[in-house]
């Protein structure tokens, strides 16, 4: 043992003196440096882990990034977190509790859903320009002007018609890619200038710590716009009586298919008696109370955080429009990005299916439309809090792809509950149960998806996350698309069959690697 120590650390000094010999190597053997084994480590690191912190051993080294750095106490990065985390529960406490009700309250030839697919088919369109809004309006004035588009949204909704909620759903979408862009990137940028600051080698558990702790804060949006929305439904316990009188023909659960259904018209009906128009007009005005708030948080509490490429001999601003425009659809050309659609495509799947179909199909169908804000108060909890223990606890003890496998896993049982589970008013516990559930997948898909893209692309963030974004923009579209016209059991073989390939998929990229970090380790020995 201590000869192969000793011949390691021969190779380390050889290396190193190689790199001061010949600068233009430096980045590749730094690499090497970085991948050849550490036989200190305390504990067991994913293979993609130790692969990619060779690829982002530092950040760039320019004036501008070197003062951040400097700056990047501990005190300021959780501030900066913090206060973005508070930002987006504002905004997504009032979307929530909108896109909750939009399936049931605006039911007639399917306005709501329409409206919110409008919504990630323009995100979808954005992701494409992202890293070129970014680079003109920074990450903090993206966020702040997405934030106005919420509140215009929340505004359109005192009018639910076609022409109405679609443009503005439309229009809010092609600043939502860049928002999620801009906030990932903020992030990532925050934790890595934290990490040099604090001479922390494991950017991976930074990264995770403080995505963790936004996706906290961001997920109690799911607590209070639920909370909202129990508070004003309930108002009026007459219609919500009258309501779940008349679903005795309906067939709940998998077994519901909106279109084909012949009692739509007098659903909608009963659905509409629920909120009188004083009621909607009061928590219209509390959702757009929430978009002032969250504006006015991020401009009075955020600081900006510029951001230039890791090849720091070169400014932004020499890109032309047309590079910046196409380094999305560059991303595609990445072996790992291409084995990691799927994945992503399932998180905006299942979300969909969360926020149109479970919240319908099941809660409102079965139990009444004034259950769905306390069943989904659930899900947020559990989400919430699983986020901050992921990402502060178990992301430091547990490797990554042990995660994602096991998330996989109880994703596909959880899938199968839904599939034969046919929901009564005496199962009132069950919906609990099974929106905590979903709250906690949705807490590992959230944070070890979005911490990946951070890892693994870690010179391209924008372009990375702006990918990630039209990616999930695309199965949030397609679920919200296709709520009016398939089945829900269809729906949950869909997410099924597209989570299974999905996680195929992902092991692909652990087994290269795999292949990819021996192969740096035989160079080495030779």
């Amino acid at each position: 043992m201590a000869t192969g120590m000793s011949n390691m650390e021969v190779c380390r000094e050889k290396l190193l003196m190689a790199s001061l010999k010949a600068p233009s190597q430096q980045h590749i053997n730094a690499n090497l440096l970085v991948s050849l084994p550490d036989f200190d480590k305390s504990r067991r690191r994913s293979t993609i882990h130790s692969y990619t912190l060779s690829n982002y051993h530092s950040l760039p080294h320019d004036p501008e990034t070197l003062r951040t750095v400097r700056e990047m106490s501990h005190g300021k990065a959780l501030k900066n977190v913090i206060v973005l985390g508070i930002a987006f529960m504002f905004i997504f406490t009032a979307f929530v509790s909108l896109q909750g009700l939009q399936s049931s309250l605006h039911i007639e030839s399917g306005v709501g859903v329409f409206s919110l697919s409008s919504i990630y088919v323009g995100t979808i369109i954005s992701c494409f320009f992202a890293p070129w809004i970014i680079q003109r309006f920074t990450t903090k004035w993206t966020m702040v002007i997405t934030f106005v588009f919420f509140t215009g949204y929340f505004a359109g909704n005192f009018h639910p018609e076609h022409y109405m909620l679609i443009p503005l759903g439309a229009l809010l979408g092609l600043l939502a890619g860049p928002l999620f862009s801009a906030q990932a990137t903020s992030i990532t940028t925050i934790a890595l200038a934290y990490a040099e600051h604090s001479h922390i080698s494991d950017q991976d558990h930074v990264i995770n710590k403080f995505m963790g702790i936004f996706c906290g804060l961001y997920r109690t949006s799911n607590i209070w716009g639920n909370l909202i929305t129990t508070l004003v439904i309930n108002k009026n316990t007459t219609g919500a009586g009258e309501y779940q009188l008349n679903l005795s023909n309906i067939s709940c659960g998998s077994r519901y298919c909106l279109k084909n259904n012949s009692s739509n018209e007098d659903l909608s009906q009963d659905l509409i008696t629920t909120i009188d128009n004083s009621t909607k007009v009061m928590l219209l005005s509390i959702y757009m109370g929430c978009g002032v708030m969250g504006i006015v948080t991020l401009i009075s509490l955020f600081d900006q955080h510029k951001r230039r490429r890791k090849n720091h001999h070169y400014n932004d601003d020499e890109l032309t429009s047309s590079e910046i425009f196409l380094s999305t659809l560059k991303m595609f050309k990445d072996s790992k990005c291409q084995l990691l659609i799927l994945i992503v495509v399932f998180v905006g799947l299942e979300q969909g299916f969360m926020f149109s179909d479970f919240t319908q199909a099941y809660i409102a169908c079965t139990l009444g439309v004034s259950q769905i804000g306390p069943i989904m108060m659930c899900f947020g909890a559990v989400s919430s809090i699983s986020c901050i223990l992921i990402g502060i606890v178990a992301s430091r003890h547990i490797k990554r792809f042990a995660f994602i496998v096991a998330g996989a896993t109880f994703n596909v049982g959880l899938l199968i509950v839904l599939w034969l589970w046919k929901p009564t008013l005496d199962d009132v516990p069950n919906f609990f149960v099974v929106a905590g559930c979903l709250g906690l997948c949705d807490a590992i898909w959230q944070t070890q998806t979005y911490t990946l893209f951070g890892v693994l692309f870690i010179d391209k963030q924008e372009a990375a996350f702006s990918c990630y974004r039209m990616l999930y923009a695309t199965g949030c579209a397609i679920a919200f698309g296709y709520s009016y016209f398939l089945c829900v059991q269809t729906k949950v073989i869909v997410l099924a069959g597209v989570l299974i390939l999905a996680l195929f998929l992902y092991c692909v990229i652990e087994m290269k690697v795999q292949l990819q970090s021996q192969h740096i380790r035989d160079i080495v020995a030779l």
